[in-house]
């Protein structure tokens, strides 16, 4: 297994705190790739006129090289796949490595398994919203349904979480029946246009990401 994916991990852990949907295989296949113009380009990302990060989306061979800045200037790129489920455009979010590179101990490191993110992704205007699966309705949903998708079951201290393990196909028809749910599919993530940013914001001191189970909260 590639090291700098592992090293990538790492950060990804403490970004996501285990709040955030994971899975081992990839929702979309080469072939099922479509192309997402709206995405690229540099994105900022705020919470009450804080910048809490930047968001840079780079085409690269029919897939989109993404490199996020987080509140205190830790850097890692993702490769990001788009697809379609329906009529949503929805990312694939892998992490490739950390900026500058080889800042996770080694032995760490051979201990992390990089994992696909999701997201459905929205456009309006000068606007992109990420939009999440929501964990804590995935983790109720399949100790009431333990054969709805194929997962296997973390624990972390007194807590528990599902990863999914599912193939492309299965999980593709498990999230298309929910994409449009909003009830599942409600943690946001808002991303403004840099462009669009009239004036400098205020630098956020203390890492916030995600905030209560969430990556951030929705701009109003």
């Amino acid at each position: 297994m590639n090291t700098k994916m592992l090293a990538t991990l790492g950060l990804v852990a403490l970004l996501l705190g285990g709040c955030i949907v994971q899975s081992i295989q990839p929702l979309f296949t080469d072939k099922e790739m479509v192309p997402c113009p709206q995405l690229a380009g540099d994105w900022v990302q705020t919470e009450d006129a804080i910048e809490t990060g930047r968001w840079s989306f780079v085409p690269e061979e029919g897939r989109y090289r993404l490199t996020h800045t987080d509140e205190q200037h830790h850097q890692a790129t993702f490769l990001v796949t788009a697809g379609k489920l329906g009529t949503n455009i929805v990312l694939d979010m892998f992490p490739e490595d950390t900026l500058p590179k080889g800042q996770v101990n080694d032995l760490m490191a051979a201990h992390l398994i990089p994992a696909h993110v999701f997201a459905k992704a929205v456009k309006t205007n000068d606007a992109l919203m990420l939009v999440l699966m929501d964990l804590e309705w995935l983790g109720k949903h399949l100790k009431a349904n333990p054969a709805a998708v194929a997962h296997f079951w973390r624990r972390d201290g007194d807590n528990e979480y599902p990863i999914l393990t599912a193939s492309s196909s299965d999980l593709q028809k498990f999230i298309g029946q929910y994409v449009n749910d909003t009830n599942v599919f409600k943690n946001e993530v808002v991303l403004l246009a840099k462009s669009s940013v009239a004036s400098p914001l205020k630098k956020s001191e203390a890492g916030r990401f995600p905030q209560n189970g969430r990556m951030a909260r929705r701009a109003d």
